[in-house]
């Protein structure tokens, strides 16, 4: 096995991937729409979330939450609702059909994240946290 940073984190990545898209498909979603409805669902009812907050929570590609968006749109998974003060803004609502699922997805995402950080220690989790959540700034392309 490689020790090769870089190789690492994309094996464990995929891993990670593979796991949620085979949760996704009992329900016919992809692991990425896993994802944004459970994010969807923990913001407070009463903040308004754009396509804006997406592409910037998942460090996506406009153009890639365009599609993702539509694409659960279709399946009356969210609805994009124009904003009186701007109507080149749509907001985000999220269907009864997503909050259904919530349930599932929370005990799934728990789940996956106790396998993955049960291979730590107490110490070692917070470093491993700390150092996930400031890799994308530290290496982001300008």
């Amino acid at each position: 096995m490689s020790s090769n940073v870089a190789h690492l984190i994309k094996v464990a990545s995929n891993e990670i991937s593979r796991s949620v898209n085979n949760f996704a498909a009992k329900y016919d979603l992809t692991g990425t729409q896993v994802q944004i409805i459970d994010f969807l669902t923990h913001i407070p009812e009463n903040k308004e979330t754009f396509q804006k907050d997406i592409e910037t929570e998942f460090n996506i590609r406009r153009s890639t939450a365009t599609n993702i968006l539509k694409n659960m749109e279709k399946i009356d998974l969210i609805k994009r609702e124009s904003v009186k003060s701007d109507s080149r803004l749509k907001k985000i609502i999220i269907l009864p059909k997503a909050k259904d699922l919530q349930d599932k997805i929370d005990y799934f995402m728990k789940e996956n994240d106790q396998k993955i950080l049960s291979t730590l220690g107490t110490f070692e989790r917070r470093g491993f946290l700390h150092a996930l959540q400031k890799l994308p700034e530290k290496l982001k392309n300008n």
